[in-house]
Protein backbone atom coordinates (compact mmCIF):
# COMPACT_ATOMS: atom_id res chain seq x y z
CA UNK A 1 0.00 0.00 0.00
CA UNK A 2 1.45 2.95 -1.26
CA UNK A 3 1.87 6.10 1.41
CA UNK A 4 0.59 10.03 0.53
CA UNK A 5 3.40 12.31 0.43
CA UNK A 6 1.79 15.44 2.02
CA UNK A 7 3.40 18.57 0.31
CA UNK A 8 5.47 20.79 2.47
CA UNK A 9 3.78 23.97 2.77
CA UNK A 10 5.41 27.19 1.20
CA UNK A 11 7.44 29.39 3.92
CA UNK A 12 5.56 32.52 4.51
CA UNK A 13 7.21 35.90 6.47
CA UNK A 14 3.94 38.58 7.77
CA UNK A 15 5.11 41.70 8.10
CA UNK A 16 3.97 45.25 9.51
CA UNK A 17 5.70 48.17 7.50
CA UNK A 18 5.15 51.75 9.05
CA UNK A 19 6.18 55.35 8.22
CA UNK A 20 5.96 58.59 9.73
CA UNK A 21 5.83 61.49 7.60
CA UNK A 22 6.15 65.48 8.77
CA UNK A 23 4.68 67.63 6.97
CA UNK A 24 3.62 71.46 6.53
CA UNK A 25 -0.27 72.47 7.24
CA UNK A 26 -2.00 72.82 3.68
CA UNK A 27 -5.12 74.23 5.37
CA UNK A 28 -6.27 75.55 8.68
CA UNK A 29 -10.24 75.75 10.10
CA UNK A 30 -11.26 78.65 11.65
CA UNK A 31 -14.42 79.16 13.48
CA UNK A 32 -16.66 82.36 14.12
CA UNK A 33 -19.61 82.22 16.37
CA UNK A 34 -22.01 84.99 15.98
CA UNK A 35 -23.51 85.20 18.85
CA UNK A 36 -26.63 88.12 20.21
CA UNK A 37 -28.26 89.15 23.24
CA UNK A 38 -31.40 91.39 22.42
CA UNK A 39 -34.99 92.32 24.86
CA UNK A 40 -36.90 90.37 22.21
CA UNK A 41 -36.41 88.21 19.35
CA UNK A 42 -36.67 89.80 16.72
CA UNK A 43 -34.17 92.37 17.79
CA UNK A 44 -32.05 89.43 18.26
CA UNK A 45 -32.52 87.83 15.20
CA UNK A 46 -31.91 90.66 13.06
CA UNK A 47 -28.65 91.53 14.98
CA UNK A 48 -27.44 88.23 14.43
CA UNK A 49 -28.47 88.55 10.36
CA UNK A 50 -26.18 91.81 10.25
CA UNK A 51 -23.50 90.40 12.24
CA UNK A 52 -22.81 87.23 10.44
CA UNK A 53 -23.06 89.36 6.98
CA UNK A 54 -20.22 91.05 8.14
CA UNK A 55 -18.56 87.60 9.13
CA UNK A 56 -19.06 86.69 5.37
CA UNK A 57 -18.25 90.20 4.03
CA UNK A 58 -14.51 89.64 5.33
CA UNK A 59 -14.27 85.93 4.20
CA UNK A 60 -15.64 87.35 0.84
CA UNK A 61 -12.43 89.95 1.16
CA UNK A 62 -10.16 87.69 1.69
CA UNK A 63 -10.81 86.56 -1.75
CA UNK A 64 -9.21 82.65 -2.49
CA UNK A 65 -7.50 82.94 0.72
CA UNK A 66 -10.69 81.45 2.13
CA UNK A 67 -11.36 78.38 0.21
CA UNK A 68 -15.15 77.52 1.95
CA UNK A 69 -17.21 78.96 4.26
CA UNK A 70 -19.69 76.79 5.87
CA UNK A 71 -22.24 77.15 8.37
CA UNK A 72 -21.97 74.04 11.10
CA UNK A 73 -25.21 75.55 13.73
CA UNK A 74 -27.81 77.79 14.05
CA UNK A 75 -29.45 78.69 17.62
CA UNK A 76 -32.32 80.71 19.11
CA UNK A 77 -33.20 80.38 22.70
CA UNK A 78 -33.98 82.37 25.96
CA UNK A 79 -31.00 82.70 27.95
CA UNK A 80 -32.22 82.64 32.06
CA UNK A 81 -29.48 84.21 34.01
CA UNK A 82 -31.39 85.52 37.11
CA UNK A 83 -34.63 83.21 38.27
CA UNK A 84 -36.28 86.06 39.19
CA UNK A 85 -36.24 87.95 35.82
CA UNK A 86 -37.53 86.26 32.67
CA UNK A 87 -35.16 85.05 29.99
CA UNK A 88 -33.40 86.69 27.01
CA UNK A 89 -33.51 85.72 23.60
CA UNK A 90 -30.19 84.83 22.18
CA UNK A 91 -29.25 83.89 18.14
CA UNK A 92 -26.51 82.56 17.26
CA UNK A 93 -25.08 81.62 13.98
CA UNK A 94 -21.18 79.44 13.89
CA UNK A 95 -19.50 79.70 10.92
CA UNK A 96 -16.77 77.22 9.89
CA UNK A 97 -13.78 78.71 7.63
CA UNK A 98 -11.23 76.60 5.84
CA UNK A 99 -8.36 79.27 5.24
CA UNK A 100 -4.86 78.91 3.37
CA UNK A 101 -2.07 78.82 5.93
CA UNK A 102 -0.61 81.81 5.31
CA UNK A 103 -3.95 84.06 5.54
CA UNK A 104 -4.67 82.42 8.92
CA UNK A 105 -3.27 85.70 10.95
CA UNK A 106 -5.00 88.03 8.55
CA UNK A 107 -8.16 87.04 8.67
CA UNK A 108 -8.58 86.41 12.61
CA UNK A 109 -7.59 90.12 13.14
CA UNK A 110 -10.28 90.61 10.25
CA UNK A 111 -12.92 89.16 12.23
CA UNK A 112 -11.85 89.66 15.31
CA UNK A 113 -12.63 93.26 14.81
CA UNK A 114 -16.19 92.68 14.16
CA UNK A 115 -18.93 93.59 17.12
CA UNK A 116 -20.86 90.51 18.39
CA UNK A 117 -18.36 87.76 17.09
CA UNK A 118 -16.03 85.25 18.48
CA UNK A 119 -13.38 83.49 16.93
CA UNK A 120 -11.53 80.21 17.26
CA UNK A 121 -9.00 78.43 15.94
CA UNK A 122 -6.89 77.96 13.76
CA UNK A 123 -7.29 73.78 13.92
CA UNK A 124 -4.35 73.06 11.38
CA UNK A 125 -4.83 70.03 8.53
CA UNK A 126 -3.27 68.37 5.78
CA UNK A 127 -6.19 68.04 2.90
CA UNK A 128 -8.03 65.01 2.33
CA UNK A 129 -5.85 64.07 -1.27
CA UNK A 130 -2.67 65.87 0.13
CA UNK A 131 0.28 63.89 -1.56
CA UNK A 132 2.15 63.55 2.15
CA UNK A 133 -1.02 60.58 2.71
CA UNK A 134 0.60 58.95 -0.38
CA UNK A 135 4.16 58.97 0.83
CA UNK A 136 3.45 57.86 4.02
CA UNK A 137 1.95 54.53 2.14
CA UNK A 138 4.53 54.36 0.10
CA UNK A 139 7.19 54.32 3.07
CA UNK A 140 5.12 51.96 4.63
CA UNK A 141 5.30 49.61 1.92
CA UNK A 142 8.95 49.99 1.41
CA UNK A 143 9.58 49.35 5.06
CA UNK A 144 7.51 46.20 4.91
CA UNK A 145 9.78 45.14 2.20
CA UNK A 146 12.81 45.80 4.05
CA UNK A 147 11.68 44.02 6.87
CA UNK A 148 10.48 40.81 5.59
CA UNK A 149 13.41 40.48 3.53
CA UNK A 150 15.82 41.11 6.95
CA UNK A 151 13.93 38.34 8.32
CA UNK A 152 14.17 36.18 5.80
CA UNK A 153 17.67 36.62 5.52
CA UNK A 154 17.82 35.29 8.99
CA UNK A 155 17.07 32.48 8.33
CA UNK A 156 19.32 31.87 5.03
CA UNK A 157 15.99 32.31 2.54
CA UNK A 158 14.95 35.20 0.46
CA UNK A 159 11.24 36.28 -0.49
CA UNK A 160 9.84 34.54 -3.60
CA UNK A 161 6.36 36.03 -4.26
CA UNK A 162 3.90 38.61 -2.56
CA UNK A 163 1.09 37.05 -0.98
CA UNK A 164 -1.27 39.88 0.12
CA UNK A 165 -0.90 43.65 0.85
CA UNK A 166 -3.42 45.02 3.31
CA UNK A 167 -3.90 48.91 4.63
CA UNK A 168 -4.21 48.91 8.20
CA UNK A 169 -5.07 52.55 7.88
CA UNK A 170 -3.18 55.79 8.14
CA UNK A 171 -3.92 58.79 9.83
CA UNK A 172 -3.26 62.45 9.57
CA UNK A 173 -3.19 65.60 11.36
CA UNK A 174 -1.54 65.01 14.30
CA UNK A 175 0.46 67.68 15.72
CA UNK A 176 4.34 67.36 16.67
CA UNK A 177 5.86 70.57 16.51
CA UNK A 178 5.52 73.10 19.45
CA UNK A 179 2.54 74.53 20.57
CA UNK A 180 1.66 77.43 17.83
CA UNK A 181 2.76 80.70 18.90
CA UNK A 182 0.50 83.82 18.28
CA UNK A 183 2.21 87.18 19.05
CA UNK A 184 0.84 90.65 18.61
CA UNK A 185 2.62 93.91 17.54
CA UNK A 186 2.13 96.75 16.80
CA UNK A 187 2.93 98.57 13.90
CA UNK A 188 1.46 101.98 12.56
CA UNK A 189 -1.44 101.34 14.96
CA UNK A 190 -2.05 98.05 12.45
CA UNK A 191 -2.90 95.18 14.57
CA UNK A 192 -0.89 92.26 13.01
CA UNK A 193 -0.77 88.41 14.61
CA UNK A 194 1.80 86.16 13.68
CA UNK A 195 0.75 82.26 13.59
CA UNK A 196 3.27 79.54 13.48
CA UNK A 197 1.62 76.91 12.15
CA UNK A 198 2.62 72.83 13.88
CA UNK A 199 4.33 70.26 11.60
CA UNK A 200 1.92 68.17 10.49
CA UNK A 201 2.57 63.68 11.36
CA UNK A 202 1.52 61.23 9.17
CA UNK A 203 1.32 57.67 9.90
CA UNK A 204 1.44 55.32 7.24
CA UNK A 205 0.69 51.18 7.84
CA UNK A 206 0.29 48.64 5.74
CA UNK A 207 0.06 44.32 7.21
CA UNK A 208 2.08 42.33 3.78
CA UNK A 209 2.58 38.23 3.34
CA UNK A 210 5.36 37.11 1.60
CA UNK A 211 6.17 33.65 0.62
CA UNK A 212 9.99 33.36 1.16
CA UNK A 213 12.76 30.21 0.19
CA UNK A 214 12.81 27.05 1.92
CA UNK A 215 15.23 27.93 4.78
CA UNK A 216 18.80 27.22 5.30
CA UNK A 217 18.55 24.31 7.74
CA UNK A 218 22.17 25.30 9.30
CA UNK A 219 20.41 28.06 11.07
CA UNK A 220 17.59 25.91 13.06
CA UNK A 221 21.38 23.77 14.24
CA UNK A 222 22.92 26.88 14.90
Amino acid sequence: MSSVIEPVPTPEVLVRGEAVVEAPPELADVGAVVRVRARDRETALERCRAAQERVVAVATAAGEAVESVETTAVSVHLEVRDRRAPGEPVASVVTRLAVRPDAVGELVVALGRLDDVEVSGPSWRLRRDSPWIERARLDAVRDAITRAQQYAAAFGAELTALLEVRDVGAAGGLRVAAAMAPMARFEESELHLDLTPPRQEVHGAVEVRFAMSEPDREVFRA
